[in-house]
């Protein structure tokens, strides 16, 4: 986190298929996309100012964060802004399950929090 105000893309780009295992009853969206594939896609997108990217632990039962974490491998992170989803369905039991979803998600996009 910094101190600067926050500028918002107007476009964010989705990632739902993203890391799909393209195998029926495992989160099947028909992606066939490969990891250079992916990684093609988001640098095209950078290169057209396209730099948000949407994600959540419900695409693909994290495995959307995880090739995207891929994918954005390489550029710096200024680059581009992350979007990720607390999905209460989806939640641990823990004293804090928002906090411990977050901290996954970080986990899975190659991201630390710091306080």
């Amino acid at each position: 986190m910094t101190s600067e105000a926050l500028t918002v893309p107007a476009v964010a780009l989705g990632t739902w298929a993203w890391g799909d295992s393209g195998e029926p009853g495992d989160g099947y969206f028909g992606s066939r996309l490969s990891e250079s594939g992916l990684r093609e896609i988001v640098e095209k997108a950078q290169s057209n100012g396209l730099t948000s990217w949407d994600t959540a632990v419900a695409y693909g039962m994290g495995r959307s964060e995880t090739a995207l974490a891929r994918a954005l491998a390489g550029c710096h992170r200024g680059e581009y802004q992350l979007s990720t989803k607390f999905t209460p369905q989806m939640a641990g039991d823990g004293d804090d399950p928002v906090a411990d979803m977050l901290e996954q998600s970080l986990d899975r996009l190659r991201r630390h929090l710091i306080w």
